[in-house]
């Protein structure tokens, strides 16, 4: 991941993760870092990197809610 665009985007996702899912920081952390969505966003050629945290934090919960990013409704936005 290119650290300096990524900190502040994962600090802001780990943020949104706690306040909509109510999950201590390192759990966030944890969870987020463990999903199909966190390697999409490491991967340099999606522009994943450059929504939203609140897009990347949706497409996050379905993938936690669904076992699939792409349930998410906002999919559309990365096609």
């Amino acid at each position: 991941m290119n650290t300096h665009l990524n900190i502040s985007l994962i600090t802001l996702l780990v943020g949104i993760i706690v306040e909509k899912n109510g999950l201590s920081e390192q759990e966030a952390i944890m969870a987020f870092y463990g999903s199909k969505t966190a390697q999409k966003l490491s991967n340099k050629n999606i522009l994943l990197r450059q929504m939203s945290p609140y897009l990347i934090y949706e497409l996050w919960n379905a993938e936690i809610q669904t076992g699939n990013y792409k349930e998410s409704p906002y999919i559309a936005a990365l096609l």
